[in-house]
């Protein structure tokens, strides 16, 4: 994984009256990962992703694309679908892509490759409005992916679709990954964030709940609860551990999350050399849903 920064966003907020949609959200987005907004309805996951694609600006808070401010040459490296795909109904797929194309202003020399690529070739000269809905998501994707664009971004992608549609959807988001494209999905579904993204941030009443691997959330690695009696002491030795990272905190109860190949006592031992004694250390084996809930739960 090559850590150059993709996406940096930091104190991010955006009010709608006394509601908060985003709320001082600060998020780091690498290249080549796919990286999941993970979070219930109203979370704040397309108000972010429109914010950070110019299309509305925040009250306070910034952002950087590539390390830069955003400019119209930083948006033409992206590709998005945000909300329903739009296009115009009596027209082919090929011609509804030349009036993308244009709008974009490249060539009409990929489209037949973006349409084998989203399995649409053979469609390619049916009417808009004969497409299924999973048909029209993956013409949406090729659209996208005119101009060869750095960055996708998917608001929702399998949204409306049956399981075959969400499988399709699926399998094209990861062939799109293995060409090395940084891939951003904001998603409500569970099941779509765990097979797909490698990276996922949970985002609740437009806050960020935990940043860090899928991995961390899936079993792979041991949750542990853990309590010390100066709670301080223990956030500071876990922000310079390697391999555990705190997901999420009640009071003075933390969930630990540790790497694969590390154990309840390799993190014991570590903090007794940091000078943190614990006075309580629990197992927790969880899924992802049990711990997206948790985490909802704790911030509720």
């Amino acid at each position: 994984m090559v850590d150059e920064s993709i996406l940096s966003i930091q104190g991010l907020s955006k009010n709608y009256g006394s509601i908060k949609a985003v709320d001082a959200l600060d998020l780091e987005i690498k290249k080549g990962q796919v990286f999941g907004l993970l979070g219930p309805n109203g979370s704040g996951k397309t108000t972010t992703l429109s914010i950070v694609l110019g299309l509305i600006k925040p009250q306070n808070g910034h952002f950087k694309w590539f390390g830069k401010p955003v400019t119209a040459a930083t948006l033409r490296r992206i590709g998005s679908i945000l909300e329903s795909p739009i296009f115009y109904p009596y027209l082919s797929a090929t011609d509804n892509l030349k009036i993308i194309a244009d709008i974009k202003r490249v060539s009409y020399d990929s489209i037949d490759e973006k349409l084998a690529m989203t399995g649409l070739l053979e469609r390619k000269n049916h009417h808009f409005k004969t497409y299924s809905l999973g048909m029209k998501q993956r013409l949406a994707i090729a659209a996208a992916l005119l101009g060869n664009p750095e960055v996708l971004i998917l608001d929702e992608p399998t949204n409306g679709l049956d399981p075959q549609g969400i499988a399709e959807i699926r399998g094209l988001i990861i062939d799109i990954a293995k060409e090395g494209k940084t891939i951003i999905i904001a998603s409500h579904l569970l099941d779509e964030v765990q097979k797909v993204c490698s990276d996922v941030a949970v985002l609740q009443n437009g806050k960020c709940l935990y940043s860090g691997k899928v991995d961390f959330m899936t079993g792979d690695g041991l949750l542990l609860e853990v309590m010390a009696d100066k709670p301080e002491l223990l956030i500071a030795a876990l922000e310079n551990c390697q391999w555990a990272t705190i997901s999420s905190r009640e009071k003075d109860h933390f969930l630990v999350q540790l790497q694969k190949d590390n154990s309840a006592s390799d993190l014991n031992r570590y903090l007794i050399d940091q000078q943190v004694v614990l006075n309580h250390l629990t197992t927790k084996h969880k899924t992802l849903e049990s711990h997206f809930l948790a985490l909802l739960k704790n911030k509720a």
